[in-house]
């Protein structure tokens, strides 16, 4: 990411604009009151990814930390700006909160079909560990299970 771009929580008034991203990253987006929930679990960060020169965002990430264990649950950037790392820049934020947190592992469901995110996370040291059949209410898609042991063989940075 380059220096005009701000990673920081999501705050509350900026949900729409964040819901305006995921609207136009997902086929079955999450409603707001999904968002909304997150925002009040203690164990749930909601970050955003701010254009520092317009001030609007145009990508996200939520994720759980729990005990030894994070959860990724949403990682969405902007068709307008894809192609430019921040989707790595964003699973590096959560890789960096993992180690600092003492997370052992890093989980995420990814739909079978998502072949660019699938590369993103197996390039940043995930493995496909299983596979949840017709996961996806929307259209019955599997989701793939993939899984990144924090221990030391762990990837490299994934924002290199």
């Amino acid at each position: 990411m380059t220096e005009d771009v701000i990673l920081r929580p999501v705050r509350h008034e900026e949900l729409p604009l964040v819901l305006a991203v995921e609207n136009a990253c997902f086929e079955d987006p999450w409603p707001s009151e999904v968002f909304e929930a997150e925002l009040r679990h203690s164990w749930s960060r909601c970050v955003v990814a701010i254009d520092g020169t317009t001030d609007r965002p145009f990508g996200h990430v939520v994720y759980w930390l729990v005990a030894d264990e994070v959860h990724l649950l949403n990682l969405a950037v902007h068709p307008d700006a894809r192609g430019r790392r921040h989707g790595r820049a964003l699973l590096g934020h959560v890789l960096d909160e993992a180690r600092t947190g003492g997370a052992r592992f890093l989980t995420v469901e990814v739909r079978a079909s998502n072949h660019v995110a699938r590369q993103l996370y197996t390039t940043s040291g995930f493995k496909q560990v299983g596979l949840r059949p017709r996961y996806y209410a929307s259209d019955g898609e599997d989701a793939v299970i993939m899984l990144c042991d924090m221990g030391p063989e762990t990837a490299g940075d994934p924002r290199t």
